[in-house]
């Protein structure tokens, strides 16, 4: 799996959590446990691009794999250490539903627009 794939797991664990949470503890602590287990490995090295001349925000994006349209380094047979717009998008919004989250403001996409 690549790490854009993991943000928006870890953003549906979490999401998927916290609308549990009303049903059923057991499955809510769960997938919510899990959502934020993705999020602190996403926020660690390997994946945080914590290079000053990196551009990317998250690592190991792939773009086309089948294609080979992705950078596969030397001594490697996978492709890594690239970033993607959508895999960045994906972490910035798993990051904003986790301040949600945390701060216990409903999450909604519309949210902040009121």
């Amino acid at each position: 799996m690549d790490s854009s794939a993991a943000a928006i797991a870890a953003q549906g664990f979490l999401r998927l959590g916290s609308y549990l949470e009303k049903t059923d503890i057991t499955q809510a602590a769960a997938y919510t446990k899990w959502g934020w287990k993705i999020l602190n490995t996403l926020l660690s090295e390997p994946y945080l691009a914590t290079e000053d001349k990196h551009e990317g925000l998250l690592l190991h994006s792939v773009y086309h794999h089948p294609n080979g349209w992705d950078h596969v380094p030397e001594g490697q047979s996978v492709p890594c250490g690239e970033s993607s717009m959508w895999g960045d998008y994906h972490m910035a919004e798993l990051c904003y539903t986790a301040r949600q989250l945390l701060e216990e403001r409903p999450y909604s996409f519309f949210s902040d627009l009121n």
